[in-house]
């Protein structure tokens, strides 16, 4: 009797070291995934999050992930199935937009770093814009059940990424000094031409109503208009307001010429 009960101590010792050791081998598979992105957070913009599986030690391999993708839903659109591309024979088999609950499966196993799937988020038109972390939690993998010769549940750690705000600020371009030269040659020609018509027209009426004023008289008798005065003062004052309309252009461009 006492035999028996020995033998049964013993037998029940090496069962718990077995599953001890099996508990051991199974907790020994690890992987680790990552994500990426370059994109940065602006109005109405899409931007792109990549997640890869970076590095893995799971014997056969893995074939399904399952996270829970979190985000600001005041800052994105709400993201869905099709906001998601796999790449590398990966598909998404089930995303639920209100829990975040993502499966990722493949139906060859891998063993190595592989790219999974490019997720895109839009920003909203009104949203209000900083700095945003986007994260995958209660991460598993698997590369089947333990007992047809799988890994089971492989849990690993959330991974996260921060999105910058985009603080880029669109300028006007500077103006060269060709567009500059162009308008001041517009303005000149504008006010020359003005000027020259209001100089023909006031030297015409003077030089008409000379004649016809000494015709009156009994004949051309006198001196003609002074026409060479109105011309000199009709220049100077061309020049001065071509030098004023440059100098007021120039200063509020806030450029050399």
């Amino acid at each position: 009797m006492k035999k028996i009960l020995k033998n049964k101590l013993t037998l029940t010792m090496v069962l718990v070291i077995c599953i001890i050791n099996l508990s051991y081998i199974v907790n020994a598979f690890s992987g680790n995934l990552s994500l990426t992105s370059t994109s940065k957070l602006k109005q109405g913009e899409i931007i792109e999050v990549s997640l890869k599986v970076t590095s893995l030690d799971a014997g056969d391999g893995i074939d399904t992930i399952v996270a829970t993708l979190e985000y600001d839903k005041n800052i994105f659109d709400q993201v869905t199935k099709n906001s998601m591309v796999p790449s590398n024979d990966w598909s998404v088999t089930g995303y639920s937009s209100e829990s975040g609950i993502l499966t990722i499966q493949r139906d060859e196993k891998v063993k190595t770093p592989i790219d999974v799937l490019t997720i895109s988020l839009r920003v909203k038109e009104n949203a209000t814009i900083d700095d945003t972390i986007i994260e995958l939690k209660d991460i598993t993998i698997t590369g089947g059940a333990e007992e047809f010769g799988g890994t089971g549940d492989i849990e690993l750690q959330p991974i996260n990424i921060t999105i910058p705000k985009d603080n880029t600020t669109t300028e006007e371009p500077p103006v060269t000094n060709e567009i500059a030269n162009e308008v001041t040659n517009e303005i000149s020609n504008i006010i020359t031409n003005s000027t020259t018509n209001n100089i023909a027209n006031s030297t015409t009426n003077n030089i008409t109503n000379s004649i016809v004023t000494n015709t009156n008289n009994g004949g051309i008798t006198g001196k003609l208009p002074q026409t060479g005065e109105n011309i000199a003062t009709y220049i100077a004052g061309i020049s001065i307001i071509t030098v004023i309309a440059i100098i007021a252009f120039v200063k509020y461009r806030n450029i050399n010429v």
